[in-house]
């Protein structure tokens, strides 16, 4: 702009007159180079200005060409910043948008891994929860077996011994009324019939009594045998029932315990 302003200011033709038109033309180019110099606050103008008033117009015109180049030098040179503060900024915009992509996606990232974080951590207490509670279990099955096991010895130990009192019982009656018990155990289940029963009517009415006792103390050691029998057969069902319990249950502890440390580990 400052070259057209003086291409136009200062035509070569102009400087083709006689000295006193060169004169009025350097006042002339002063007074324009002052304006300029003060419109645009420019004291490289000024000093020209002032030299254009003072000095011969081809030493004015030199300086005017060395101050036109350097002003497209200059011009050239904000050109090129222009350009590069351009690039720059495009460059700088680009990767801005790169970063904030690349956040973006990391805070995605970061969000998933929290929930997963999250997730891992409410899985793992609950293992944990339920490891205590299959070892709660566990204890408890062992005192309620231990109960049993208890009522088991109780109940085997009062039938053997009933057995054996009434056994014993049983062979001193046998021993006492020795053959005769039998009959007299038939004579029993008939209805008695005929005349009046002879003289010996009192021992056979001993030895009928005898038979009734002996038969229901012979009952009652069958019976005893028979729940003795029964408490043996149910303390092997619950003892298994315990044992495969106890099994099912430390092996379902392992695996939980295996998938706590899985879990661990992929939480780290």
């Amino acid at each position: 702009d400052a070259h057209d302003l003086f291409t136009r200011t200062f035509n070569p033709a102009f400087f083709q007159r006689d000295s006193t038109v060169q004169s009025r033309q350097r006042q002339m180019a002063s007074q324009v180079l002052s304006e300029f110099a003060q419109k645009h606050n420019s004291p490289r103008l000024a000093t020209l200005a002032y030299k254009v008033k003072l000095d011969a117009f081809e030493r004015v015109k030199k300086a005017i060409d060395d101050m036109v180049a350097q002003l497209l030098q200059e011009k050239e040179a904000e050109i090129k910043h222009k350009d590069f503060c351009v690039d720059e900024f495009n460059t700088n915009q680009l990767q801005t948008e790169k970063k904030e992509r690349e956040k973006e996606d990391l805070t995605a990232k970061i969000e998933d891994l929290e929930g997963t974080i999250k997730e891992l951590t409410e899985a793992i207490d609950g293992l944990k929860a339920e490891i205590a509670e299959m070892q709660v279990q566990l204890k408890r099955a062992g005192e309620d077996r231990e109960k049993q096991n208890k009522e088991f010895q109780t109940t085997v130990t009062d039938q053997r011994e009933t057995q054996k009192l009434l056994e014993a019982a049983l062979r001193v009656l046998q021993d006492f009324y020795g053959d005769k018990a039998a009959p007299a155990t038939a004579l029993m289940q008939q209805e008695p019939a005929g005349p009046p029963p002879p003289a010996g009517f009192e021992e056979y009415q001993k030895n009928a009594s005898s038979g009734g006792v002996m038969s229901m103390i012979e009952q009652i050691i069958a019976d005893a045998k028979a729940m003795e029998g029964e408490a043996i057969r149910a303390e092997e069902d619950s003892q298994k029932a315990y044992e495969d319990f106890v099994k099912e249950t430390n092996a379902s502890i392992e695996a939980k315990s295996k998938d706590i440390v899985n879990k661990s580990e992929e939480k780290a």
